[in-house]
């Protein structure tokens, strides 16, 4: 949860919310990554074969079926689930901070 907390940190200085009162920034930082969370989940469960979805929505249905089985089922379904997060980590931040300010970046960074 460090990284998504750094990268969500990261993306709120690079749209340049540099000066927010604290209160104001801890929300919005709580915000987004409560939405970046919903993403990759969104994503994990689309990048499952249809019939191996079926069966995690019925797992679902289980209150005792916790997160961590949730993960082992995901990856033992051949989700690779790094590759989904950081996938939509990506779009995450192209989409807030704009996708001509990720190209300068990424075009400063290469340089």
């Amino acid at each position: 949860m460090d990284n998504v907390g750094n990268f969500i940190d990261q993306i709120i200085n690079e749209k340049g919310y540099t000066s927010l009162d604290a209160d104001v920034r801890e929300q919005l930082k709580a915000d987004l990554t409560q939405r970046l969370l919903d993403q990759i989940d969104t994503a994990a469960i689309y990048a499952l074969p249809e019939d191996k979805a079926v069966e995690l929505s019925q797992k679902l249905d289980d209150p005792n079926f916790s997160d961590e089985q949730v993960t082992e089922f995901m990856t033992q379904s051949g989700v690779d689930l790094q590759d989904v997060a950081l996938k939509t980590m990506l779009q995450f931040r192209a989409l807030y901070i704009g996708e001509d300010k990720v190209n300068a970046a990424n075009a400063s960074v290469a340089a």
